[in-house]
């Protein structure tokens, strides 16, 4: 996955009065469609991702482990800030699930199926059905 499907994927899991995503972006100084609802801690965020994936362009790949590692300081200080507002938690922590729903879509693996066995299976029978089968063939 590449930065600019990342924030895209964001625009979709966060919804996009949180991030709204220039689709026509060239650089990361155009990358937003408007004004984030916390527009300093989004564009610092965005700008953190960028910078801990050592992103040249919007088309360079990024990883979960530095895009995780770019917003723990970010989140650390908006959780010790006295000023921070419930909506500011509630989006930090969708934040964090929205990425590792993001990224778990990328590394799922291929589940193979098991082959199919065609042998024939024995089912046991009850001690009753077996009384009553060894009486009837009497």
């Amino acid at each position: 996955m590449n930065f600019k499907e990342l924030l895209s994927q964001l625009e979709e899991h966060l919804g996009a009065h949180q991030f709204p995503v220039n689709p026509a972006a060239t650089t990361i100084k155009n990358v937003f469609d408007g004004s984030p609802l916390h527009h300093d801690m989004m564009t610092g965020l965005v700008r953190a991702i960028y910078v801990s994936n050592a992103c040249r362009r919007l088309t360079d790949p990024v990883s979960l482990d530095n895009t995780l590692h770019a917003l723990a300081p970010i989140r650390q200080e908006a959780l010790r800030s006295t000023a921070t507002d419930v909506d500011l938690y509630r989006l930090l922590d969708d934040l964090g699930v929205a990425l590792n729903e993001i990224f778990a879509d990328t590394r799922a693996p291929i589940k193979v199926a098991a082959p199919v066995r065609r042998t024939a299976e024995i089912i046991p029978l009850s001690a009753y059905r077996r009384q009553r089968f060894l009486k009837s063939s009497a």
